[in-house]
Order: C-alpha cells, then structure tokens, then sequence
C-alpha cells in the first residue's frame, strides 16, 4: 500500500518538534542546571560563540579558561554542536539558553532522522521517530549528564544509516548523505562515532555489501569520504594527543569502562541504577517485538543493552573500545535500534501505548528525579571560566573536577614574569604557540612547576600558529570536500530511481 507523505509529512515534522520541545524545554525554567557536564557546555559554548563572533572560524584555544590561562579544548573536542549552540547565541539568546536550544535541535534532528531512515520501508516511522526522542537514555542525557556533544552525535546516527540504505537502493545521494552525516558523527562525539562504527554502522555495510556485493565501492566511498572531511578535527586531536594531560581520562578508575559493569558491586549505586533502569524500560518493549514480530533491530537492540549495562565486561577490556570511557554510551545504539523496530511494526493506538508505556515511565522518572546541583554559579563561571583537567600540559598534579591547581596557578601568575633570561607568560604551555623575539623565532617551552608558556628572551610577540598535525588534517579534509563536490557533480548527472 502506498501513502502519500506529501500530505502529511508537514505535521509529521510538526509532532517530531513539539515532542522535542516538550521533553527539554522544563529545564528553561527555575535555576539553571550545572550539573554533570551542563558548566562545561557553559564554559567552552561561552568562549567558542566569542571567538567565531572576533571572526576566528575554527576555535581551538579558549582564551578565558582556567581564569585566563587558557585551554586547547577544541584541538582535541569535536566542535560541531558548539557551532549549532552558537547560532542561538548569535539569535540572541544567552549561553545556557543556548545550550537547552542545542538540546532540543539535536532532539528533532534525531526524530526527523529516524524518520526518513524508516520510510518507505516501515509500517510506522513517525512511530520509530518519536520513540526514538523520548527515549530515556535521549533524555538521562540531557537531564542527568548535560552531554551536548553526544546528543548531536545521536543526532546524526539515523542519518548515516539512511545513506547506506541510499546506496543500497542505488540511489545517486547515497554517497553523499553517507558521507556527510559520518563527518558529522565524528565531529559531534568521538566516542559514540567509535562505538557506532564498531557496532552499528561497520556490520551493517559488512551485511549489505554480501548481500549485494555492487554496493561495496559506494558503501567505502561514502564512509572513506565522511573521514576524510573530519580530519580536520580528527587529524589534531590524535596527533597532539602527548600534549596534554590524558593520564586524567585513561587513569582516573571511575572513567575505565571495564569498571561499570554488573558484576561489580560497588558501582551498582547511583547512576549505574539509572542506567540498570533504563536498560530495563528499553528491553521490555524490544523483547516483546523479538518474540511477536521477529525483529532483528529488537533483537540487536537487546544486544546493545547487554553490552550497556556491562553484563559482558570483557568487551570493554579491548584496546581500542577502552577509550569510550563508559559502556553506557552505546545506548544510543540500542534505542535506535528499537526506534527501528517500533517503525516497522503494524500498530493500533492501543498496543502502541502499552508498548511505549515503560519507555515514558523511564522517561517520566529522568525528568523529575532530582540530580545534585554542582556548587558553583554562572556568576563564577563568568568571572574564572573554570574547565576540566584532561587537556593540561602533562605533568603531576592534584586531579580535579574543574581543575583548582591551575585556577591556583592563574591566581598566582597573573602577570608576565622575567627571570635569568627567560620569560613566563600567564597561559598554558602548547605547541601551537609561536614566539618571535626581535624578528627571529624563540624556541618555547613549559616552566617546570606552572607549565606556563616559557622562552629565552624579553618584549616578544606571542601568537597562536598552525601546527603540522593541523596543516595535515585540513588538507585531508580539502581533499574530503573535493571528492564530495565531485561524487555530487556526478550523481546529477543521473537519474534517481522512483
């Protein structure tokens, strides 16, 4: 049977967009929320909206952190939400107002993005769509952990897979959409791009490509192309990696994903019980579409869950899946997955209040249990703009969540210093710091005990250069973009299929 979407995709996209602004827009009143990682959002959004409105169009320095010592954050975070988040600002909202906006864009993004993956081949798809908004890990994201970045990159997950099925039904956009939305996925969330490459997006091409050996070239081209045009970022944060203080990520015990498992005793409290919760509400309804309707999507939805909550730990004891930090970062996976599932379901208004009735409850709890403020203001994150630990320069420390050694640092080296020959500036040590004394380059580097940014010599001009792992990634996304304006040239040149 087919159904004419033209009629109503309008108020499809109309119901994606309430739902969305429904689920998040209760954070825009009382007090703001700074808990988790909502003061980090706060802090990089507020610098990077500066220095794109100073005219700088990739900001990777922030200035103003750690009260003016500064920080290469965005040499080694994704940037694409800040951009999104920026936007608001530019609208005229403030910088926490922004960052709920983000949130509610990255929500109908998602939807809208289900969506168009379910159609044409689902019974349902503005069912899948909206499951897929209000689900409760969607929401635990927002409300428990303010994580920005990993709701854009779930944002950007549907669409990935919409390009493959493009390529799969032969269609001429399917390279590039495939393209695109990978460069997007990686440029949100590094580590949920790991996870979805490993899990979701690698066996779903594997499986197409056997099936239908003809659509391997396109299915490379794409993922090749997405890769390129996120090397940019990609290329930096990798290359640059020994310039900070990654021992804080890689050897902080709470952040070792091998840690947040089932079987381990102590972390079955708190957010663990959140996540075994939400675990709970995903699998009942992907249980009973398995059982009724055989669903492979309900099937790998469980599977992820599994994976989710830990129960198969030695997964995450891998190399290259450590680095995700926590295994309940692939939730997202599984929420698509049932969002897939729902979409290609018959369903009566009945059975589908009763199958997405212990998804709302879940939802319902996330939104009104009380998290635990994070001590400090706008006010302070305004006047000291504290941040995280993990992208100091290397060095021993006292490990802290913002960082009180380096606020101390900048309270007590406020000034430039000038000792034996040498001179200190108030920032912090990088690479990218390039220093000319009387017209002839002064070889940098960090003073021993601040990590401040030190040289030979006095009356310098300090100026923030381009690095090679820079020059490379940039080049490679040049060429990313080149391939895609070419593969785009070409695909007018041919005639979809109706």
């Amino acid at each position: 049977m087919t159904t004419d979407y033209r009629l109503r995709e309008p108020l499809v996209f109309v119901a994606i967009a309430a739902v969305s602004v429904g689920v998040f827009l209760p954070a825009l009143f009382g007090t703001p929320r700074l808990n988790e990682s909502f003061w980090i959002d706060w802090v990089w959004l507020d610098q990077f909206a500066r220095e794109l409105a100073h005219g700088n169009l990739y900001p990777r320095w922030l200035p103003l952190s750690h009260h003016g010592l500064g920080s290469p954050v965005f040499y080694y975070y994704p940037p694409l939400c800040f951009y999104l988040g920026s936007l608001f600002e530019f609208a005229g909202l403030s910088t926490y107002a922004a960052i709920v906006a983000t949130f509610i864009a990255a929500s109908m993004l998602s939807g809208v993005g289900v969506y168009l993956w379910s159609k044409g081949q689902s019974r349902t798809p503005l069912a899948g769509a909206l499951v897929y908004v209000i689900a409760p890990y969607h929401v635990f994201d927002f409300y428990f952990r303010g994580a920005l970045a990993e709701a854009a990159g779930m944002a950007a997950i549907p669409f990935v897979m919409l390009g493959l099925r493009k390529i799969r039904e032969g269609r001429a956009s399917g390279i590039l959409v495939t393209a695109v939305a990978y460069a997007a996925l990686i440029c949100s969330h590094l580590p949920l791009a790991l996870l979805a490459s490993v899990f979701l997006v690698g066996p779903y091409a594997a499986w197409r490509a056997y099936r239908a050996p003809r659509t391997l070239p396109a299915t490379a081209a794409g993922l090749a192309i997405g890769l390129a045009l996120a090397c940019i970022y990609l290329v930096p944060a990798l290359g640059l990696e020994r310039y900070r203080d990654a021992s804080a990520l890689w050897g902080t015990r709470m952040l070792e994903p091998s840690h947040w498992t089932f079987w381990n005793a102590s972390f079955r409290t708190g957010i663990y019980l959140v996540i075994l919760g939400i675990g709970v509400a995903l699998t009942i309804p992907a249980a009973a579409l398995m059982l009724r309707n055989r669903s492979r999507w309900a099937a790998y939805a469980i599977a992820c869950i599994l994976l989710g909550i830990g129960l198969v730990p030695f997964v995450w004891t891998a190399p290259i899946l450590r680095s995700v930090q926590f295994p309940f970062r692939i939730m997202p996976l599984a929420e698509f997955g049932l969002a897939t599932a729902f979409a290609q379901a018959a369903w009566t208004p009945r059975k589908l209040a009763e199958a997405i009735a212990p998804l709302l409850v879940a939802t319902a709890y996330v939104m009104i249990a009380r998290v635990p403020p994070y001590p400090v203001t706008i006010t302070a994150l305004n006047r000291l703009h504290p941040d995280v630990p993990e992208n100091l320069p290397p060095g021993e420390r006292p490990y802290g969540w913002p960082s009180i050694w380096a606020l101390q640092v900048a309270e007590a080296h406020s000034r430039m210093e000038f000792s034996d020959g040498v001179t200190t500036e108030p920032v912090f040590y990088f690479p990218a710091w390039s220093v000319q004394c009387g017209g002839a380059p002064a070889v940098t580097f960090a003073a021993p005990r601040t990590q401040l940014l030190s040289y030979r010599g006095r009356d310098c001009v300090r100026t923030l250069g381009i690095t090679t792992s820079e020059k490379v990634g940039g080049a490679l996304s040049f060429f990313g973009l080149l391939a895609l304006i070419a593969t785009g040239a070409i695909g007018l040149r041919r005639r979809e299929p109706s």
